[in-house]
Parts: structure tokens; sequence; C-alpha cells
């Protein structure tokens, strides 16, 4: 095996090691799209991007409610380039989040089921018990 294949395989495993096991699917939880008024100050979002802990999957599982934050919808032109930058600076952590999302059947096929790519989430937030799932 190539070596970065090898760096890239330990760095999953790493991050499945920490990955919560999903119950088998959360299909009770309401999945609302934000709205515009609803859109999170630039920075905020940003700072999210790709900070993530096996914690902030969990909560999915327990959500009675989710909205999710398409950035592509809901943020100007100019946002959407600090996105871009924050996505791209964060690309090894987000590699290692969605593979942790990918790896755990049940979490895969609560986003399948609800439409939700996995390739395009950035962030996932739970702020006062309100699950939101961020897309870019």
């Amino acid at each position: 095996m190539h070596a970065s294949l090898k760096a890239y395989a330990a760095l999953v495993l790493v991050a499945l090691m920490g990955a919560p096991a999903f119950a088998a699917t959360n299909d009770t939880a309401i999945v609302t799209n934000a709205m515009k008024a609803d859109a999170l100050p630039i920075a905020s979002v940003t700072a999210m991007v790709g900070k993530w802990s096996s914690a902030d999957l969990s909560f999915l599982d327990k959500a009675t409610a989710i909205k999710v934050f398409d950035t592509k919808a809901l943020y100007d032109a100019a946002d959407q380039r600090k996105i871009a930058s924050a996505e791209t600076a964060n690309n090894a952590d987000l590699t290692k989040f969605r593979a942790a999302i990918a790896a755990d059947a049940g979490l895969s096929a609560w986003f399948k089921s609800h439409n939700l790519d996995v390739n395009r989430v950035i962030a996932v937030a739970d702020p006062s018990g309100s699950p939101q799932v961020f897309l870019y």
C-alpha cells in the first residue's frame, strides 16, 4: 500500500474509533431547512467548519428536530468564499468527520433517508439543545 494511503487509512481508523454507534435510525426527528432569517453570522459558521468530536454526532440520534443550513442557499457570494476558504483550511478534519459519518451504518442511513449528502456536511452544532447540520 502506498505510504500516503496508509497514513489516510490510519487517520480514518482513528476517526472511526471515536465515532459513536448511531441507533438504528432516528426517523422520528423532524428535519427542516433553515431560512435566510435563521442564518448565523458568517464568522460563527466559518469557526465551526471541520471542528467536531464524536459527541457532536451522537446528539443527532436523540434529537426530535434538526435544522439544516444549506450555506449555498443562505449566504451571498462573498460569504460563500469565506466558507470555501474554511473548508479548504480544514480539509483533513472534514475528511475524518465525513468518514466517521459514513462508517456508522445507522448514521449514514439517517443522512441518506433525509437526503443529506454527507460529502456536503461541514459542521454540526447543538446550541441550547437545537441540533443543526451545516452543508456546503
